[in-house]
């Protein structure tokens, strides 16, 4: 009997971390997504940003992926 509820403990802990991993790479990939950020070219709205690519609605271009301050590393002084 006990050498069941062992194993049953064994079987369960396994379940439970394998789901978690499956969670956290999931929530990483959505994360990772949601960072980018897209802009005018000619600078329209000034330095409005938008989640998705598209057209800029003032001048009809092309809105280009920008960096975002937080994930560039050449401005980062101590």
């Amino acid at each position: 009997m006990n050498k069941i509820i062992i194993a049953s403990l064994l079987l369960l802990s396994a379940a439970c971390s394998g789901n978690k991993s499956e969670k956290e790479a999931a929530g990483a990939e959505t994360h990772a997504v949601s960072e980018k950020k897209y802009a005018c070219p000619m600078q329209c709205e000034g330095d409005k940003t938008y989640d998705e690519a598209g057209k800029c609605p003032v001048c009809k271009m092309e809105l280009q992926e920008v960096a975002l301050a937080e994930t560039d590393t050449t401005a980062h002084q101590h």
